[in-house]
């Protein structure tokens, strides 16, 4: 008969001491030595299974118990449910048929030492049989960092997924049995480690990678850049250098003074959860700190139609539109005379979102900041003059801004194509407004966040022009120049 084990997890151990110290009084007022306490050494996790199958039956359970020499060493072994599985009095479970037992051993004179486990007996066992260890498992590792190896364990079907691990050298590396890996000691030039990853399946299979283990480069000083600004959702890596360049720079901790506004990864890089300002600090292994500000301003816009035209949407047109080619396409809508056709792009209206939204993404609200003064639209297959009003000859456009309260605003300059300027290239037009400087109606803007309720650019034509245009992106930038340097960058990609 073959005697094997399934074993998961920790060992876990179910006891009650005896009492005064596990000593009793015999009929002849003898000492008696008591067992007081029982472990089970090879159930881990307080758990077990086994299969109903051909060597996959039964497990010798082993234990120990204190004090090491009681007067009376023999214990009784139960089982809750036996027509689920059976246990020998020397420990021997077998199973029955699919089902739960627990299974108990206590002291066969005596009181309150008592271990159990519970027992699972599945109909088929199917054992893992593959590790696929990817590339970010793989990679070289530096002194003191650590990494969580995530490797892809077949078959899918399983039954169960319970691993552990071991180094080859834990004076070059270290591993857990939760697959934590740490770098312990690079050498001068760097050292290697084998990982191992063991199932804990009775199958007990293994397989194992080479780990490269890199020394630290200390770093003496962290030089931060400008960073840019995110929108809420965005991410990017910090902008920085170190002295000297070479340095170890996984060995800096990061940290966020509000991760409610702005998250920081272990790697440096940033994510924007909500408006607002942050400092970011990285700290060296020697304790140094060095800081760096980043922002998530109102008002900041960063459209791009490269994949979707959402939270956009058409308004006024002939349909909703589509984005092909890395461009979001209106077909505009005649009028009821033919003589003009229209199709509005709108972030809002009236306080109306795009009806593609989801439930969570209809909470979205619409700022401009005159920080970021210039509001910048690019299209594409329609071409605008500057103070051409008449639409039934002219291509026009207005771009409408209506504050969530109060009134004011509306049209720039009070006038169709009364932008502030446009830059052009290959076809493609850059329309632009400066709203810090410029006038809706003869109203300016305050200083500062206004959220708003209206956010759209009116697009008209004459009815036999053109039946569509293009819009690649809509974006907000702090100065002319920035706009300038955006288009002049993008041109040459």
């Amino acid at each position: 008969m073959k005697y094997t084990l399934l074993s998961l997890g920790l060992v876990a151990v179910f006891s009650l001491s005896a009492c005064d110290d596990g000593k009793v009084f015999g009929d002849g007022l003898d000492e008696k030595t008591l067992i007081s306490e029982i472990e089970l050494t090879n159930v881990e996790n307080g758990k077990l299974t086994l299969a109903a199958t051909v060597d996959y039956t039964d497990s010798l359970i082993t234990y120990k118990y204190s004090p090491e020499q009681p007067s009376n060493p023999k214990v009784k072994w139960t089982s809750s449910n036996e027509k689920v599985a059976t246990v020998s009095q020397d420990g021997l479970v077998h199973a029955v048929s699919a089902g739960k037992a627990n299974i108990m051993i206590t002291p066969e004179v005596g009181f309150g030492a008592t271990a159990l486990f519970e027992l699972t007996v599945v109909p088929e066992f199917k054992p893992i049989t593959d590790f696929e260890f990817t590339e970010a498992d793989k990679a070289e590792l530096f002194v003191s960092e650590e990494r969580t190896l995530k490797p892809t364990i077949l078959p899918a079907d399983r039954t169960y997924s319970t691993i552990t691990w071991k180094s080859s050298d834990t004076s070059i590396a270290t591993v857990t049995k939760d697959g934590v890996v740490r770098g312990i000691d690079g050498g001068e030039e760097g050292r290697t480690v084998t990982i191992t990853a063991i199932s804990l399946d009775r199958g007990g299979y293994e397989e194992s990678f080479e780990l490269k283990i890199i020394p630290i480069i200390y770093i003496d000083e962290i030089i931060f850049g400008t960073q840019a600004d995110l929108l809420p959702g965005e991410s990017m890596k910090l902008n920085f250098t170190t002295s000297p360049e070479n340095a170890t720079v996984a060995s800096l901790d990061w940290s966020s003074s509000d991760p409610n506004v702005v998250e920081v990864s272990d790697q440096g890089v940033v994510t924007a959860k909500n408006y607002g300002e942050v400092t970011i600090t990285a700290t060296t292994t020697e304790k140094q700190k060095f800081t760096t500000t980043v922002k998530v301003p109102y008002g900041l816009m960063k459209y791009s139609f490269e994949e979707t035209n959402k939270p956009w949407y058409a308004n006024n047109a002939a349909d909703k539109g589509e984005v092909k080619d890395g461009k979001y396409v209106l077909n505009m809508k005649l009028n009821n005379t033919q003589d003009k056709q229209r199709a509005d792009l709108s972030l809002i209206n009236g306080g109306k979102l795009s009806p593609d939204l989801s439930e969570s993404e209809k909470s979205m609200k619409v700022y401009v900041n005159t920080d970021y003064s210039i509001v910048a639209i690019k299209f594409g297959s329609i071409s605008f003059e500057k103070g051409k009003t008449d639409a039934k000859s002219y291509p026009t456009i207005k771009f409408d801004v209506v504050p969530k309260e109060g009134t004011g605003f509306g049209e720039y300059g009070n006038n169709a194509n009364t932008f502030t300027g446009k830059l052009t290239k290959d076809g493609a037009e850059v329309i632009y407004y400066d709203i810090k400087n410029g006038t809706f109606k003869g109203s300016s803007l305050e200083e500062g966040t206004t959220e708003l309720k209206t956010f759209q650019f009116k697009i008209e034509a004459p009815g036999a022009s053109t039946s569509f245009y293009d819009v690649y992106w809509v974006r907000t930038f702090k100065t002319l120049d920035d706009l300038k340097a955006f288009v002049e960058q993008e041109n040459k990609n």
